[in-house]
């Protein structure tokens, strides 16, 4: 069956309009049909790129922003005795706790001239979800200093404005992994060789010795098109060794 013709016309005897057939128009609408399905399948693939694209860097950002502050106050881990010039009683290794995905630290920042003292700075992650966390840091500076060594207020039974005004805590990063099978942290002593935490901390021996560490952090947006996670690594040598080292010890040739 086709459609109405045209009539016929003129000295020649030719159709002026011949319309379409429903085979025609079928095959019009079949060839729209996949034009219009190809565009649609490269402007989702576009979408889905450029999500990708974009939670990558932000993934990237997210990482170097978390290991470059981490690296900044770790390079500067420091003893309290190093700061005075006679404290009997400061016996405090530079690094308090060291765990797998923690540490805590006293940190020579912010403080010119030793006006204000080291500062105790620690990285925690903070579960959200399974296998994923926030980096949080904390940094809290003395509350005063006496003759045997700084002393610092304890946020978590002294809610006074003053104490509470020594302590800045802030999230550093967000969505980081915690299930590759890597620590976020890893510690080394002036041999090169590695401190294996037990019971995922280092012991109070292990504390003394720490001389570099190695920071390894990955973070994968939580978004609909998610990329791969990113992974940003940096190995830290701490250029005030002498200062991490416990009293009375000395560094190996």
């Amino acid at each position: 069956m086709r459609l109405p013709r045209g009539r016929v016309g003129g000295p020649t005897g030719r159709r002026v309009d011949e319309g379409l057939s429903l085979v025609e128009l079928a095959v019009t609408m079949m060839i729209m049909g996949i034009v219009v399905a190809t565009t649609a399948t490269l402007v989702i693939g576009a979408q889905r790129t450029n999500s990708q694209t974009i939670a990558r860097l932000d993934q990237v950002e997210s990482a170097r922003t978390a290991v470059e502050r981490m690296s900044r106050t770790l390079r500067a881990s420091v003893m309290p005795s190093q700061l005075l010039q006679s404290c009997a009683g400061c016996t405090e290794d530079a690094f308090i706790r060291g765990g797998n995905f923690d540490v805590q630290f006293y940190s020579n920042i912010n403080n010119p001239g030793n006006t204000v003292g080291p500062s105790r700075v620690s990285y925690e992650m903070i579960a959200t979800a399974p296998g994923v966390g926030n980096l949080v840091q904390t940094i809290q500076i003395p509350s005063s200093r006496i003759p045997t060594g700084y002393q610092y207020c304890n946020p978590a039974v002294d809610t006074t404005p003053k104490c509470l005004s020594e302590v800045k805590k802030i999230t550093v990063a967000r969505n980081l992994l915690t299930t590759t099978g890597f620590p976020m942290i890893t510690y080394y002593d002036q041999g090169g060789v590695q401190l294996v935490p037990s019971a995922g901390v280092l012991t109070a021996a292990q504390l003394g010795s720490v001389l570099s560490i190695e920071l390894r952090v990955t973070v994968q947006q939580q978004v609909s098109y998610r990329a791969q996670p990113t992974t940003y690594i940096q190995r830290i040598m701490l250029p005030n060794a002498q200062a991490v080292i416990r009293q009375g010890e000395e560094a190996t040739p």
